[in-house]
């Protein structure tokens, strides 16, 4: 009934190390089929420890939305699990009670875990059913089990859709959550009431959003960097140089001693190497 689709590319093995080991600890379903789908080059040895079923890997960075695009072709199951390389799981879901919901709501595009812990009041204004409730954020790719025909019916449909690379409008996730909306099917999130079921390990390194954006699909990538945050002025970047200057020097001296923040410092310079490489 169900696959695990794990999406992944080039330089983020710790992360998906990570996120493979906390997810096994909580889920042990028996899969239909495991597909890895890898943008870039990744450490063999990570794929042997996975064992996928399939393996879709573009050789050369081709972005995010060409790896989603390709990789729901491939499936075949009803439903499948959409899993990034960023996170960690500290509780266990009841697949098959969410599937058995998707069944019943055919108009039910997927239902995600909540990064968040206990939603909110304000998050739990479009009640569905028990702890499920319509998102007010839309579509998301955050750890979630999908309709699979829902996925893919939106995904060609934004192929043969106008492309663009403004961040917060031509993302496929608003893309999805727009096309959802006009079509009345729901994004769903599943409250976790009194806990954390998952938390997100990735914003130190998250993937520069051009790779998000509609236009990607076309080889037509955004070249100016699209900042999440607003453009600072030159004032408070002179400032962010003594800012990082008292964060390091703080960090050389803690890692010495202390493991969880030896493994940050390890990120960091991870991420550094990475964005210095790849920084037009």
């Amino acid at each position: 009934m169900i696959s695990l689709v794990i999406f992944t590319c080039e330089g983020r093995e710790h992360l998906l190390s990570q996120t493979i080991n906390s997810f096994r600890k909580h889920f042990s379903y028996n899969w239909t089929k495991v597909i890895l789908a890898v943008d870039g080059q990744v450490n063999p040895q990570l794929i042997n420890e996975i064992k996928p079923d399939v393996i879709l890997q573009h050789p050369q960075r081709s972005g995010y939305v060409n790896s989603i695009s390709t990789t729901l072709k491939t499936i075949n199951t009803p439903y499948f699990f959409w899993l990034e390389d960023d996170w960690t799981f500290h509780s266990s879901v009841a697949l098959e009670t969410l599937a058995a919901q998707l069944e019943n709501h055919q108009d039910w595009a997927e239902i995600m875990l909540s990064k968040t812990g206990p939603l909110t009041q304000e998050e739990k204004i479009n009640p569905l059913m028990g702890n499920f409730f319509n998102s007010i954020y839309g579509f998301s790719a955050n750890p979630c089990l999908c309709n699979t025909k829902q996925l893919q019916d939106g995904f060609f449909a934004l192929e043969l859709a106008p492309k663009g690379g403004q961040l917060g409008q031509d993302g496929f996730e608003n893309f999805l959550t727009k096309k959802f909306s006009d079509e009345n099917i729901k994004t769903v999130v599943l409250d976790p009431v009194d806990q954390f079921s998952i938390s997100h390990e990735g914003y130190l390194e998250t993937t520069p959003r051009k790779w998000h954006m509609t236009n990607s699909l076309e080889g037509a990538k955004t070249q100016e960097h699209l900042m999440t945050i607003p453009v600072p002025p030159f004032w408070r970047r002179v400032t962010m140089v003594f800012k990082l200057i008292g964060t390091f020097f703080k960090l050389f001296v803690v890692q010495l001693y202390n493991n969880k923040i030896y493994e940050f410092c390890f990120r960091v310079v991870a991420s550094a190497q990475s964005t210095l490489k790849n920084k037009d």
